[in-house]
């Protein structure tokens, strides 16, 4: 039985909410735990930014999965038929937009907190009023992007090819990361200047490299062939979109010995970034050496991303030609 958008919604929002305040709780633990378990003024930028990416997260393919849900009549939306839709593809529900307006949500709320109750005080209620707000946007421009699905030509190829969608997650997984581990820079155990090329300091960003990379992984696990599906649908990418996997041969080996050959890479390049940079006398923002250190990391991440990404957009292939053999079938009878 179908179930009607109201019904549909109800259950969904249920999920969506403990699915963002777990989401919530383990970037902000991370951050909190990396500033040595405090929390000052000074935090509240970076914190609205990571606040603001998570909501980003979660609307910058919504207009995708609803475009699924509405082909495949998965859910009887109906009442947005004889709904007039004033808004097209308005910029201001653009996801770049809703996150830059996000940010500075997000930071008002925490310089206001801050500015009434004390520090630990105001931590402890942006953890628990954030994932509200997040989910209560993300609840006001779902009808906006139905609208914009139903209403819409479906005539813009929006991505040519997998790497320009690739690119644009990598970026934001970059930003987050950058937000999440900024406060060690303040910290005597990050503090490398003149001390890179040393046991201590390569043993300390190789850590740092795998518990960003571990988690950056853990959100990869998600599938993304319903959202591809609905680009399909939409017209937005077509059955060119992703030809090939590169190295097909480190694809075919198992994660864990992928993993270790990485664990291998990346120390190397830690000992040879530590050797240039003590050489030359450079005394590098902890970000850009981060970054720097990270940087195989980041490209097994982006290789990653890819191989799962092309298997959900075949299987996806797969789900828009089967749908389409039965959409003619039905139409015979």
């Amino acid at each position: 039985m179908i179930p009607d958008y109201l019904t549909f919604i109800r259950f969904q929002d249920k999920r969506n909410l403990l699915f963002i305040y777990i989401v919530t709780l383990i970037l902000l633990g991370f951050y909190w735990k990396n500033t040595g378990f405090s929390f000052s003024p000074k935090d509240a930028w970076c914190v609205s930014g990571i606040l603001a990416l998570v909501l980003y997260g979660f609307i910058a393919d919504l207009r995708a999965y609803w475009a699924y849900k509405c082909v495949v009549k998965n859910v009887d939306l109906s009442c947005f038929l004889n709904a007039e839709s004033k808004v097209r593809k308005g910029f201001l529900f653009s996801p770049f937009t809703v996150l830059a307006l996000a940010a500075l949500l997000f930071s008002g709320l925490s310089w206001a907190l801050l500015s009434l109750v004390p520090p630990g005080v105001a931590l402890a209620a942006i953890v628990i009023v954030a994932p509200l707000l997040i989910w209560g946007i993300v609840a006001l421009l779902r009808p906006v992007y139905i609208k914009q699905i139903i209403a819409s030509a479906r005539d813009t190829l929006k991505y040519k090819r997998l790497t320009g969608y690739l690119a644009v997650a990598v970026v934001m997984s970059v930003m987050m990361n950058l937000l999440t581990i900024a406060p060690l820079g303040n910290s005597a155990e990050f503090d490398l200047s003149g001390h890179y090329f040393t046991l201590n300091a390569i043993i300390t960003m190789l850590i740092l490299c795998a518990v960003v990379l571990a988690i950056n992984l853990l959100f990869l696990r998600f599938t993304k062939r319903y959202i591809f599906l609905g680009h399909l649908f939409m017209n937005e990418v077509d059955l060119y979109f992703s030809q090939s996997i590169p190295w097909r041969t480190l694809n075919a080996k198992p994660l864990w010995l992928r993993l270790a050959l990485l664990l291998v890479i990346e120390f190397v390049w830690l000992v040879l970034v530590g050797l240039v940079v003590t050489l030359t006398g450079w005394s590098l923002w902890f970000e850009a050496y981060f970054l720097l250190c990270y940087a195989p990391c980041l490209a097994y991440y982006a290789l990653h991303a890819r191989w799962k990404w092309h298997n959900d957009f075949m299987m996806s292939c797969d789900m828009c030609l089967r749908w389409d053999e039965i959409r003619r079938q039905t139409a015979l009878w």
